[in-house]
């Protein structure tokens, strides 16, 4: 026989047997007819039928209709993991913005004579964060003021007059009174202790630092008067854990800076390209959350530094927002019991809060730490 003949008619055959079991199958999946298991649903013409048993038979029911999924308008809803709690952040942080307030005190900034006009720009960022703060309900009742300067001489006869009384600077980098920031040039820009900035102008990266250690401690102070409610800071309080502290004005900082900067990117993307951040965490730190939890600070390290910042950015997107975190501090400075806070505030344990940060992170069950007892409050 011609051998195309041959191909033509298994071809044909092949042909009948499809559609005849396409078409048995079709007729197959229809209300009343039989099925063969108990259970077994089939999707048809938009309708979801179920093999079900009526008497001694198998049949499929009637069926339901499929509604078909709406697409959503909201990008939020297709992000999911730390892109997602950005975007929850931003959005909080975008309401309180629209809420700004032009009655506030702005921060005074000064610098010793010869310093780069550079250090007064960081009045802009802080100010920002200031009346945000104040138009959501969050006052400051000392005036905020900034010292920056090469010379501890320079320093000590300049802050001491609004330092209450203090002898200063006791430190490289203090906050008394809760209003007044006294830094070192080198200590503030994160640079050699010899380095001097009388006469020198500041780098982009080194405006950016400034920009950010000026707005960070602005932050401080807000969380500190938040503590103290209608009394001035005297510094006599317990303080809450570290890693929330510190976490939480990183938070507002990075949120001011990237707001009031002309590259409209993203808090977050600002932060990270600024070298400010060690990008989202993979693996757990040294240290992890609980470790910081007395009054420890010292990090030791980018990666337990950043993860202050993830641990209360995730806080905020999830369980109450960006006044979540100041009521915290509010019902903690009343209590001074701060997982009683922290539940009431975050609407979440302390145990489970832990628990979803190693999930968030999407540590193994047999690589995360054992959960320990809270440390205290610490002064």
């Amino acid at each position: 026989m011609n051998p195309r003949k041959v191909i033509a008619i298994v071809f044909c055959i092949l042909i009948g047997f499809t559609t005849t079991s396409m078409a048995s199958s079709f007729s197959a999946v229809k209300a009343g007819t039989a099925c063969t298991k108990a259970g077994k649903t089939s999707i048809t013409l938009g309708k979801k039928y179920t093999c079900i048993k009526v008497g001694k038979k198998l049949q499929w029911n009637k069926g339901v209709v499929v509604q078909s999924p709406k697409p959503s308008n909201s990008p939020t809803m297709q992000l999911s993991g730390h892109d997602l709690v950005v975007s929850q952040v931003a959005a909080d942080w975008n309401s309180w913005r629209k809420k700004s307030s032009t009655n506030y005190t702005p921060i005074k900034l000064i610098v010793q004579p010869g310093y780069d006009s550079a250090w007064g720009g960081a009045s802009k960022a802080s100010n920002l964060l200031i009346s945000t703060f104040v138009s959501s309900g969050y006052s400051l009742l000392q005036e905020p003021i900034s010292v920056f300067g090469d010379t501890e001489e320079w320093l000590a006869n300049t802050g001491r007059p609004i330092a209450c009384g203090r002898s200063v600077p006791e430190q490289p980098l203090g906050i008394y009174c809760g209003h007044i920031q006294l830094g070192f040039g080198y200590f503030v820009l994160n640079a050699p202790q010899s380095e001097k900035f009388v006469g020198k102008t500041l780098t982009p990266t080194q405006i950016n630092t400034l920009n950010y250690m000026v707005a960070h401690d602005v932050a401080t102070m807000f969380e500190l008067q938040a503590q103290y409610g209608a009394a001035i800071y005297n510094g006599s309080k317990d303080q809450i854990p570290a890693w929330i502290r510190e976490g939480f004005v990183q938070l507002f900082a990075a949120l001011a800076i990237s707001d009031s900067n002309t590259q409209k990117k993203s808090y977050f993307d600002f932060f990270v390209s600024s070298n400010m951040i060690e990008g989202f965490p993979r693996v757990l730190c040294a240290k992890t959350l609980q470790d910081f939890e007395s009054k420890d600070r010292n990090w030791g390290g980018s990666c337990m530094s950043s993860q202050n910042f993830y641990g209360v950015e995730l806080l905020a997107a999830r369980h109450g927002g960006l006044d979540a975190l100041f009521k915290f501090v509010t019902e903690y400075g009343v209590s001074n019991d701060w997982t009683s806070a922290f539940k009431s505030a975050f609407g979440v344990s302390r145990e489970d809060f832990y628990t979803e940060w190693y999930d968030y992170l999407k540590i193994p069950q047999g690589n995360r730490p054992a959960l320990t007892p809270p440390a205290p409050a610490a002064h």
